[in-house]
């Protein structure tokens, strides 16, 4: 488990500085390389409407991204410190997966109307905001709501003001609607808050449709950052790996216990400690980016915030143990199909939200849910306009709650005849057993 102490923490904290002071400047070296103009860059993305699929890469450049990214992170980093908010495995995949979102369709401003929601519901409901800090912080997916709104072409004097005031709605509205929907996958789907908002943003873009406000999806997406990408993420990927081994008092014991876990409402830091977790979350990094070139894509925005997105639920559920069969579910129902390799890439890594399936119920029923995954989140994305960026986790909860019942009513029909064949055996041994009783009484009266 972590070891902490005094001489042990002062190691982990001069290791984990120097790992990410290295990768920033290699990053900083290379986007001076590139001589990009960050400023106007980041200008560019916050003022582009960010319906799906809009690579933030394209439209501002690596730089500006990562800059976007890094202001995202810093901003909820600040809040959990300031709300004395105690990180778990469920704040760190909030972490990975906004940051992992600020590539494409989230940026520094349209995610704050979000916030603002979310505070207006804690005085309403009189409670504190960091009990629906992680809630509030998954809830931006819907942040192409307010780009959409504010930057459309047809932009009026309102549009700004209609854009933070349906933020601060859907912010508001959020949490309750949340607690509601998790019943409905039980818990199978990792991403709740992609159900939630695909609920939520079909019922809103009916209602802008309804007044002829008319969305354009987009497919905007990079090829020329891959090989920048790879390097960056496994530089990450090893240094949290390297991290975790230091903080698991420099060894790997333990890991073997995560990959029995189910990932059903598992935190991982809770039950293992942030070592192990971060060893796990460094390990399914590789797993991630290696599916996506084994089947041959570029690495890009999107695909990055995939690949951050399984990174960070990887502290909450996920191991590659109960992944793998997802990714191969969604790779063979490619297969069959028409479907382009970037969209089989992207719906397996997201698609990993359904990880407990495997968990629970085991490595056939996940290649199914995988199978299943890829056919229903090619279809879903018209429903909600391309608005919620957590798609595939709305399809995900539709595939979750779709499969539990079979497969339950399959597990009790075996539970049923098992139970029923041990009876059956117990019948048969009573019989023997008696049998035996009356021939060796016969026996002794001879």
């Amino acid at each position: 488990m972590d070891n902490f102490n005094s001489n042990h923490i002062n190691k982990i904290k001069f290791i984990s500085f120097s790992l990410i002071i290295l990768i920033i400047l290699g990053f900083i070296g290379y986007v001076i390389y590139e001589r990009e103009n960050v400023l106007t860059g980041i200008l560019k993305i916050i003022t582009s409407p960010a319906v799906l699929i809009t690579d933030f890469l394209v439209i501002g450049g690596i730089g500006a991204v990562f800059l976007n990214a890094f202001l995202i992170f810093i901003f909820n980093f600040t809040l959990t410190r300031l709300l004395k908010i105690e990180i778990t495995g469920l704040v760190i995949a909030s972490f990975f997966t906004v940051f992992g979102f600020s590539f494409f369709g989230k940026n520094i401003l349209n995610i704050l109307p979000f916030y603002l929601g979310g505070i207006l519901y804690s005085v309403f409901e009189h409670i504190d905001f960091k009990e629906i800090f992680v809630t509030i912080s998954f809830s931006s997916a819907m942040a192409p709501f307010v780009s959409e709104v504010a930057f459309r072409v047809d932009t009026t004097d309102t549009s700004y003001i209609n854009a933070i005031a349906l933020g601060i709605i859907i912010g508001f509205i959020a949490t309750p609607l949340s607690k509601k929907m998790a019943g409905f996958h039980e818990g199978f789907n990792l991403y709740n808050l992609g159900f939630t908002g695909g609920i939520l943003g079909a019922v809103i873009t009916s209602i802008l449709k309804l007044y002829n406000f008319q969305i354009t999806p987009q497919r905007i997406i990079s090829t020329e950052f891959d090989l920048a990408l790879k390097v960056i993420c496994s530089s990450v990927f090893l240094a949290l790996i390297i991290i975790g081994f230091f903080i698991n008092n420099s060894s790997f014991k333990g890991y073997m216990e995560i990959l029995k876990d189910s990932g059903l409402k598992s935190d991982f830091v809770k039950k293992y400690g942030f070592g192990l977790t971060f060893i796990n979350m460094g390990i399914m990094g590789f797993v991630a980016t290696g599916f996506v070139i084994l089947i041959g894509e570029t690495l890009n925005g999107p695909l990055l915030a995939g690949i951050l997105t399984v990174v960070g639920f990887s502290a909450y559920g996920k191991h590659f143990k109960n992944t793998i069969p997802i990714l191969i579910g969604v790779y063979i129902a490619g297969l069959g199909s028409s479907t382009n390799g970037f969209t089989v890439a992207l719906s397996a890594l997201f698609g990993t939200s359904l990880a407990p399936i495997t968990g629970v119920y085991g490595i056939i029923w996940g290649v199914i849910a995988g199978w299943l995954h890829l056919a229903v989140v090619q279809s879903i994305g018209t429903v909600h306009g391309g608005l919620n960026l957590y798609n595939n986790g709305f399809s995900a909860g539709i595939v979750a709650s779709i499969l539990l019942p079979i497969m339950d009513m399959i597990k009790d029909h075996k539970d049923k005849e098992r139970i029923k064949y041990l009876k059956r055996k117990k019948q048969l041994y009573d019989a023997i057993t008696e049998q035996r009783k009356k021939m060796e009484e016969i026996e002794n009266d001879l």
